[in-house]
């Protein structure tokens, strides 16, 4: 049985992960204009992003791994890591906040449903 929070839940996973691989993409397009790295780490870091989301009742966490390198360069740029990573959220909170409409719990409802009943 496909529960309200069920639904919510998986819309809240959903809106992390977005917001993550948005600002990895962010952030590799601002590095890869920016590029002051000699190896190839940073790029590979965030040509694969590293990141875990975890909850637990109504809490939830998302944890994103990036290389040192791209936050020393940050300091001088902003634009690097800062600017890609509040814009994401930004929108992630706007979505979390707004976005859960009748449609989209509907949505989520068949695709849980379809997972659990091949």
């Amino acid at each position: 049985m496909i529960t309200d929070n069920m639904i919510k839940n998986q819309f809240i996973v959903d809106q992390l992960k977005d917001a993550a691989e948005s600002a990895f993409k962010f952030q590799r397009n601002s590095f890869l204009a920016n590029r002051k790295s000699q190896s190839g780490n940073t790029l590979q870091a965030l040509s694969n992003p590293n990141y875990i989301i975890t909850g637990s009742g109504s809490t939830f966490l998302l944890t994103a791994s990036i290389t040192q390198q791209l936050r020393f360069q940050d300091l001088g740029f902003r634009s690097l890591y800062t600017r890609p990573l509040f814009g994401s959220l930004r929108y992630a909170y706007s979505q979390l906040k707004y976005g859960l409409t009748e449609e989209i719990r509907n949505n989520i409802s068949v695709q849980l449903q379809n997972a659990l009943n091949p």
